[in-house]
């Protein structure tokens, strides 16, 4: 988020500003200073990533016609037990041309996409609703909440419970 190459310090977005604030704080006056700062600022003093902070709904996407039909597919049965064999027979290829043509044209497995596209959907109702992890983690798709927390936690840098304080939408 913040990189320092031969004297140069650079940031990525316009958010990554605080970081680099707070990394020039502690740099000359020490993490307490910096701990506290952030804490006065209201800001992450300890964010890692901007993961959270992408909305993959924005970022284009790849490939053609046919992963367009598998991703369009996968993104409306998310809750669906993920079988390749029964995916290829919806879209009448082998699983072997399900998973060299959705490759080719995106660059991922559709199990991979699958995965980010529940995430996806579950931050958004992390964001939004009440409903607890677990329920939320049926929603998408997976049976165990432990699991779904972990593989949430490797696409968002946070758990579950930590993204809904971080990131829930007060309304009114």
């Amino acid at each position: 988020m913040v990189v320092t190459d031969t004297g140069v310090t650079t940031t990525a977005a316009f958010s990554a500003m605080y970081d680099f604030a707070l990394e020039l704080i502690r740099r000359h006056s020490g993490a307490g200073v910096a701990r506290r700062t952030a804490r006065v600022a209201l800001v992450d003093n300890a964010r890692s990533s901007q993961a959270p902070y992408v909305d993959a709904g924005l970022l284009p996407q790849p490939g053609n016609e046919f992963s367009r039909r598998v991703m369009r597919w996968l993104d409306q049965n998310l809750a669906t037990r993920y079988d390749l064999a029964a995916l290829s027979e919806t879209f009448n290829v082998s699983t072997r041309t399900l998973l060299r043509r959705f490759a080719q044209e995106t660059g991922q497995s559709p199990l991979e996409y699958l995965q980010t596209s529940r995430v996806r959907r579950a931050r958004h109702l992390l964001e939004t609703t009440d409903g607890t992890v677990a329920a939320i983690a049926a929603t998408v798709g997976y049976r165990d909440s432990r699991t779904f927390a972990t593989l949430f936690a490797r696409h968002t840098g946070r758990r579950p419970r930590d993204y809904r304080t971080a990131f829930r939408r007060r309304t009114g």
